[in-house]
């Protein structure tokens, strides 16, 4: 699906869920307490937004398509296939649950418009590709070198460790916007001479032509960053999960109940990226799965506070936040393991 496109799906569920630097423990709590059946869920309708159904964001297409919200009893308004409106949308707080880039959440909420991180994504996922006429990172300088969007976690991370560790400065390209689908065809027709494309478009790019720099667990120096790369995460605003504890809840253990599909059920994963793919060769799909890990259950502190590091750095922030004021694991406790919706009645 193209990245630029609009897919809105209409409403399907509902839910409710709880925060506040003090007060977030408690609610959860409290929310675990109150659970009852699926079908007496809150009748809100929960809007989530998503991007481009690649693997960071697939959870939300799992979760819509293999009708795991509608098992929680939620009422859901999906607008998805879109990352760039998705981003913009979360940066103005217009949405209630977000699969999104950590670097919007940090953004937002040094902004006065406070959400948090409730659950993670994928890991790493991510490719440099190159047109094949590049041989070393020192033929891209002056070059055009393709990104999703200024600032975000992909940008920063080539900017910020992946072109030094190559002995790059971060003022030695030009950057350009391009959508992810798109990527492909703007390396092998020359629009650009590299790209940091998300799976699985990274791979079907290499597939159609272009040249693999850096695979994606290459992505970032572990030893000296302390971290893999982590680009998007389940968000969710803090007026939401004040005013919907329980349907948060429900929300974050459906979130849970898809990553465990992806890490435990490949097959059953990647139909839902063909169907969500159809232009897209299905064996370059599966090719680029493992690219991608969904070990974690929460963003570790140290990625947290070097992202932190570089916004400050852009200017884009002018202060430091609190782990704890970005990331809210307190809905994913109780959780009672796949298929949630059936061992917590």
């Amino acid at each position: 699906m193209n990245d630029s496109g609009k897919r809105h799906l209409g409403p399907i569920a509902g839910g409710r869920v709880v925060r506040g630097l003090i007060a977030r423990g408690l609610a959860a709590a409290l929310a675990v307490a109150a659970w009852v059946a699926p079908a007496a869920a809150e009748q809100y309708t929960v809007r989530v937004l998503a991007g481009a159904p690649g693997y960071d964001i697939i959870p939300a297409y799992i979760a819509h398509d293999l009708g795991i919200w509608e098992k929680y009893g939620l009422k859901v308004d999906f607008s998805g296939g879109n990352y760039v409106r998705t981003a913009q949308m979360t940066q103005t707080g217009d949405y209630d649950v977000a699969y999104t880039s950590p670097a919007n959440v940090i953004k937002t909420t040094a902004a006065g418009l406070p959400s948090s991180l409730v659950g993670m994504s994928s890991t790493n996922c991510t490719l440099v590709i190159v047109h094949p006429s590049v041989k070393d990172w020192s033929d891209l300088k002056g070059k055009r070198f393709g990104i999703v969007t200024k600032y975000d976690v992909f940008d920063m991370t080539l900017r910020k460790h992946i072109l030094p560790r190559h002995g790059l400065k971060e003022t030695d390209l030009q950057y350009v916007q391009v959508p992810m689908a798109e990527v492909a065809t703007a390396i092998l027709n020359g629009s650009v001479a590299g790209a940091i494309p998300f799976e699985p478009y990274g791979t079907f790019a290499v597939g159609q032509g272009a040249k693999l720099m850096l695979a994606a667990k290459d992505l970032t120096d572990k030893q000296a960053l302390g971290s893999e790369m982590i680009k998007v995460g389940l968000a969710m605003t803090d007026k939401f999960m004040k005013a919907h504890p329980d349907l948060a809840r429900r929300i974050v253990w459906a979130h849970l109940d898809a990553t465990e599909i992806l890490r435990t059920e490949k097959a059953r994963a990647i139909e839902v990226l063909k169907k969500n793919n159809p232009k897209m060769d299905p064996a370059l799909i599966e090719a680029g799965y493992d690219s991608c890990g969904w070990e974690l259950k929460q963003p570790p502190q140290v990625w947290i506070d070097k992202l932190i590091d570089w916004m400050i750095e852009d200017k884009t922030i002018d202060r430091r936040l609190p782990y704890e004021q970005v990331v809210n694991t307190s809905f994913q406790e109780g959780y009672p393991g796949y298929p949630g919706w059936e061992k917590k009645q």
